[in-house]
């Protein structure tokens, strides 16, 4: 049985972790290791986490550079063949180690496997469904899957070819996660499943907005996009690839969630990166 490695970074989300766990615990897969690597918390999340005992294999909780700091940590204690991170705010759904377990015994090339995702309120009430997109090789920061982590699992070896998170980011270490796994690993070596795999919790106190791109994302998308050598957006070459990119968007939206989730999408996007959904 393949072995799961969870680290859960966290910072005063005491009012949440207990929800993250239970979606741990919930997914009754005997083979999982849980690793939290708190940066010193003063709100209850140490109480929290010692109530649910020997689930949490290893806690944590002292002063850290940042979240790309304490996912290193994290995951060079890890000792399992699938990796996972988990924020101390979100939660997994029923059922995901089990499908992605079941997709990496059934196919030994795959190294990442992804899948939908919903967002939730603070309380825990579904606000919207999102449909991942198909995999395919990047050329800017934004061009993701548009699934995260809390719907993606990857292969210890996958992770070991990734190296570390970026300790110069502390917004966008997700998609440097994506962005590395997926040059790294090609395409072909991910697989998307239809399963809705994890839930992102939206509320008040979250460390990234979501109603709009700020402007320390938008220094860590330039970052990004020094980091990997992305073509300008607004050369000729860079102009034709962002076209390519929003077609796909658009065709696979289409296909997973229909016309009025793909208006939904685009009106949202436009709102978010002002036309550049």
């Amino acid at each position: 049985m393949l072995r799961f490695s969870i680290v859960i970074p966290s910072l005063n989300q005491g009012r949440f972790i207990g929800e993250t766990l239970r979606s741990i615990a919930a997914q009754n897969y005997p083979a999982a290791e849980v690793i939290v690597r708190d940066g010193g918390s003063t709100d209850e999340t140490a109480a929290v986490v010692k109530d649910f005992g020997p689930l949490v294999t290893h806690f944590v909780s002292e002063r850290d550079n940042g979240q790309s700091d304490a996912l290193n940590k994290g995951f060079a204690q890890a000792t399992g063949d699938i990796y996972g991170w988990m924020n101390a705010d979100d939660i997994y759904l029923p059922g995901a180690f089990a499908e992605a377990a079941r997709i990496f015994e059934a196919h030994p090339a795959v190294t990442v496997v992804y899948g939908n995702w919903v967002t939730i309120d603070a309380v825990g009430r579904e606000i919207a469904k999102h449909y991942a997109l198909k995999a395919r090789r990047p050329h800017f920061s934004y061009e993701n899957l548009d699934a995260y982590n809390q719907a993606m699992f990857w292969r210890r070896e996958a992770h070991e070819r990734f190296g570390k998170f970026d300790e110069n980011l502390h917004r966008l270490m997700d998609d440097d996660l994506i962005m590395a796994l997926l040059l790294n690993e090609g395409p072909e070596r991910f697989h998307r499943t239809d399963a809705f795999l994890g839930a992102f919790r939206i509320h008040e106190e979250q460390k990234t907005p979501v109603a709009a791109i700020d402007e320390r994302q938008r220094a860590e998308q330039e970052y990004l996009d020094r980091k990997y050598h992305f073509t300008p957006a607004g050369s000729l070459r860079g102009k034709i690839y962002r076209l390519r990119y929003r077609w796909h968007q658009l065709a696979d939206s289409l296909t997973a969630g229909g016309l009025r989730y793909t208006i939904h999408k685009a009106r949202e996007g436009l709102q978010k990166r002002r036309g550049l959904w």
